[in-house]
C-alpha cells in the first residue's frame, strides 16, 4: 500500500495537512498578523502553539506541535458535545434561509489512535 494513492485519505490533507510534504508556516497572504488573523493565532497558542507565531513575520507551527494543538482542540470539541468522525466525507450541506440545518455523510471505517497506537475513538 506505500506506492497506491487513496483518494479519500493521503499526504496533503486531513487531519495535519501536509506533513513531512510541509514546511509549517502559516501563511495569510495579507503581509500582517492583526485583526482576525491576530485572533486565529492566539487561538492557535491557546491550544499549544509556540507563543512566538504572534510576532514572528513568517509564523511556524512544527508538526510535533500540530499533533498536540490538534488533540487539544479535539478534547474541547468533544467537551462542547461536539463529534469528531475520522472517516467521513460529507457529501451533501442543506441550508435553509442561509442557516445549515443539515448533512448527508458517507461513512469509511476510520479508528483514531494515540501516537502508540492505541485505539482511543470510535471506528466508522
Amino acid at each position: 500500500h506505500r506506492r497506491s494513492i487513496d483518494s479519500e485519505s493521503n499526504f496533503a490533507f486531513g487531519e495535519g495537512g501536509a506533513g513531512t510534504w510541509s514546511d509549517g508556516k502559516l501563511t495569510t497572504r495579507i503581509g500582517r498578523n492583526q485583526g482576525p488573523v491576530r485572533s486565529v493565532l492566539e487561538t492557535l497558542v491557546e491550544y499549544g502553539a509556540p507563543e512566538k507565531i504572534l510576532i514572528d513575520g513568517a509564523p511556524h507551527l512544527g508538526t510535533d506541535n500540530l499533533v498536540r494543538l490538534l488533540r487539544n482542540m479535539r478534547r474541547d470539541l468533544r467537551k462542547l458535545g461536539g463529534e469528531i468522525r475520522f472517516g467521513a466525507r460529507m457529501t451533501r450541506l442543506f441550508v435553509e434561509d442561509g442557516i445549515v440545518s443539515g448533512l448527508e455523510v458517507e461513512y469509511n471505517k476510520a479508528v483514531e489512535r494515540s501516537i502508540g497506537g492505541a485505539e482511543v475513538g470510535q471506528v466508522y
